[in-house]
């Protein structure tokens, strides 16, 4: 158990989350706590605010299903499905973390479940897929556990009631038993079956016991253990809820008020297939508070179900992203794409969101599934830097959609209705891309089928190339998005066969590396070119790097190296054996690299410092398992995509401009509380920066590898420099332009 953190923003840190898979509702007085898999949201309908906890104040919990409030402790506590507790003081601003059961062995994973919470006497008491477990609220740890199954075994309760000193458990396939709280709760035997069919759910309202059986039957328990059906609830029943008043029937499709004699007074319909359904809902203030599947947190009239208040802040579409792309200053995510072995129907079946995109990095926007003609499994977008009003969507089963921005027209491409692309199967043409190239042409792969590479020209002209490297491969390989060199050279890696090179100004020449090349593995999954153009090679066992992309122009065969660093005294293979995700350069040329259950390295220009490691523990990364890292060469921003969600690191290494115009100095002045660095941005790459002090004298010098450099203050002596002006000499490499800037320190 461990607390966290307060809920003051990470100033180091963002948060881009999604708030429309939502999970589960509560009420406590004018607040209504929404949750989504990973994130908490609390709405006061007071003040119309809302408040966001999630992992970038300190919120590490993911897969949440279940919430309740303890309002003697002003505490929200919060259970998932994998096991996770997580206890929000509001009070005290502290966040705790209970993830004793996450991290039990012994438990399968269905057991770890919280499948509801239960607050009653300072304790909250949790239904679990292996029987009760308590939480003290006083001191945030946990206590007993009841193992209620027959003979004392583990046994999945679905839910627990309280009432008239008595505590009622839903015994999966066992039945529904109490058990009276004055007694010893761990002894099984103190645990008596009142009703032996099978329960869905239990809860005490209006001072007796509903509840649900997996006939669909609704009844009630009375204190002599006498059943009566009262009702029935409908299909896909998911939960029961009480809230003011109202008995609240939830299912996947609907919701449904009950009055005291059981009556049904109002529902609402949200069908799966238009709406996305519901996970939770309770009634206040004479309307429907609802966490919907795909619409977010919604406030509904009871008696005008048109009018739709929808409560959620503002975010993407969904949290599983698999790809991010900036452009004009506008953030863009990709979502769904493809799981393990490049399938598109792992790991949810083939996906279809939309596209989300922040206009500005202000506001949020979206583009449907019906704008996109309802593509499915979208891998990535890119836009022609000749047209940036043009976007190309690539899809890993409907193929490429060619849209203009302004009037949201879109064209599909695939292998049914164009002569350069091969579909798999009818309505099955599975495109990474597009990679523009210094001319302006489009490149991209045609996976699973022959030909592989194809171009796309600025009328949108599609053409197919035979590169005899790809040639000799077999059909049913599949292969990421091109990259693309100074030379305009197509580096293309594959899932089964290794890397290929190939460059049509080159006589078409092209090129296989694979393992007997001394790559650690033939399954490529992440390529970068950087600023001293060495090709980075991610493979699923490790990294290689071809030390000058030039070397192909001449090579019969590359030979990738691997990076020798100094590990406590002993040499080894940077990243040995590694699952590598993704590999992204930031301005300053260091490495930004994804690891597999690992979280996410930035490591210096030739490899040989670990500058920063992240994870889902020690940051607020949302999962370790990163799929997609995206810079802002503006301002040095670094994006970490994943299925989880996505956060940004305000990194200072910019990309490399082309002039001097924009030299930027801050903070400046530098006043005594600051402990930072000076950073020093747009710069060209390679320039040399001076800073002397007034009188001419040089107290520090660098070369710059990327668009920014910092300077800790510090003078080649060791100590900081006193008070003073300073002067900043910015010249090219060549010597063509220079440029000199002003620095006040103030000690």
């Amino acid at each position: 158990m461990m607390a966290i953190g307060s809920f003051s923003q990470n100033q180091l840190w963002k948060g881009y989350y999604s708030y429309n898979e939502t999970t589960a509702v509560i009420q406590q007085g004018a607040t209504f706590y929404f949750a989504t898999s990973n994130s908490i949201f609390a709405y006061d309908s007071n003040h119309k605010t809302t408040e966001i906890y999630n992992t970038v104040n300190g919120l590490k919990i993911d897969e949440i299903v279940t919430l309740a409030y303890a309002p003697d402790y002003q505490k929200l506590v919060v259970g998932s499905s994998n096991g996770k507790v997580a206890l929000i003081d509001i009070a005290a601003d502290k966040i705790y973390h209970l993830n004793d059961i996450f991290n039990k062995s012994g438990l399968s994973d269905h057991q770890k479940k919280i499948n509801r919470i239960t607050i009653h006497g300072g304790h909250a008491y949790l239904a679990t897929g292996y029987g009760i477990t308590t939480v003290r609220l006083i001191d945030n740890h946990f206590g007993d556990t009841f193992f209620i199954g027959t003979g004392g075994e583990e046994v999945n309760v679905r839910s627990i009631a309280i009432l008239n000193n008595q505590m009622y458990a839903v015994a999966e396939n066992e039945g529904l038993k109490k058990a009276a709280l004055n007694t010893n709760l761990i002894d099984y035997n103190n645990w008596q079956v009142i009703d032996f069919d099978n329960w869905l759910d239990v809860l005490a309202y209006e001072n007796q016991l509903v509840g649900v059986k997996d006939d669909l039957s609704l009844n009630t328990i009375a204190v002599n253990n006498n059943i009566v059906q009262v009702g029935e609830v409908w299909g896909g029943f998911k939960r029961l809820n009480t809230s003011n008043g109202k008995l609240v029937e939830v299912s996947e499709e609907t919701v449904r008020l009950f009055e005291n004699d059981f009556s049904v007074s109002s529902d609402l319909v949200m069908p799966y297939s238009q709406k996305g359904g519901l996970r939770d809902a309770i009634y206040a203030d004479n309307s429907f508070f609802v966490a919907s599947n795909q619409q977010g947190a919604l406030k509904i009239l009871v008696q005008d179900k048109d009018n739709r208040e929808k409560l959620s802040p503002s975010g993407p579409l969904s949290n599983n992203v698999f790809s991010i792309s900036i452009h004009d200053n506008d953030l863009w995510f990709n979502f769904g794409g493809y799981g393990a072995g490049m399938n598109p129907y792992l790991p949810f079946g083939l996906t279809m969101y939309g596209l989300s995109y922040m206009k500005g990095f202000q506001t949020w926007e979206a583009i449907s599934t019906e704008q996109l003609n309802e593509m499915k499994a979208t891998v990535n977008i890119s836009f022609n830097p000749q047209n940036s009003n043009k976007a190309y969507i690539s899809s890993f089963y409907s193929g490429l959609g060619v849209m203009d921005l302004s009037s949201k027209n879109i064209s599909i491409y695939n292998g049914d209705n164009t002569t350069a692309l091969t579909s798999i199967t009818t309505n099955d043409t599975r495109i990474n891309g597009v990679t523009f190239d210094k001319n302006g042409v489009g490149w991209l792969t045609n996976s699973g089928v022959k030909p592989q590479l194809i171009s796309i020209d600025k009328n949108d002209q599609l053409n197919a190339y035979s590169a005899s490297a790809l040639e000799n491969t077999s059909t049913n390989n599949f292969y990421l998005a091109p990259i693309i060199d100074k030379n305009g050279t197509k580096w293309i890696g594959s899932l089964y066969d290794g890397l290929f090179a190939f460059n049509e100004t080159q006589n078409n020449k092209s090129m296989q590396i694979g393992t007997a090349n001394n790559l650690p593995s033939d399954n490529i999954r992440a390529l970068a070119v950087d600023y001293n153009n060495q090709l980075w090679i991610g493979t699923s066992r490790g990294l290689r790097i071809v030390t000058n992309v030039d070397q192909f122009l001449s090579s019969n065969q590359l030979t990738p190296s691997n990076i020798v660093i100094e590990d406590d005294g002993l040499a080894q293979e940077l990243f040995y054996e590694q699952d590598i995700l993704a590999i992204t350069v930031d301005g300053s040329n260091n490495k930004w690299v994804s690891i597999a259950e690992s979280g996410v390295f930035l490591i210096s220009a030739n490899g040989s410092e670990t500058i920063y490691k992240f994870t889902a523990e020690n940051s607020p990364l949302p999962s370790n398992e990163i799929l997609n890292i995206a810079v802002d060469g503006t301002t040095g921003e670094v994006f970490f995509g994943s299925r989880n969600g996505v956060v940004s690191f305000k990194n200072y290494a910019t990309t490399p401009t082309q002039n001097l115009d924009n030299i930027k100095v801050y903070p400046n002045p530098v006043r005594p509380d600051f402990t930072g660095e000076v950073k020093i941005s747009g710069l060209l790459s390679n320039a040399t920066i001076k800073i002397t002090d007034i009188s001419g004298n040089l107290v520090y010098e660098t070369r710059s590898l990327g668009g920014t450099v910092t300077w800790d203050t510090y003078s080649f002596s060791g100590s900081k420099v006193p008070s003073g002006v300073y002067m900043i000499f910015v010249n090219s490499n060549d010597g063509t332009l220079t440029e000199v800037k002003k620095l006040m320190i103030i000690r």
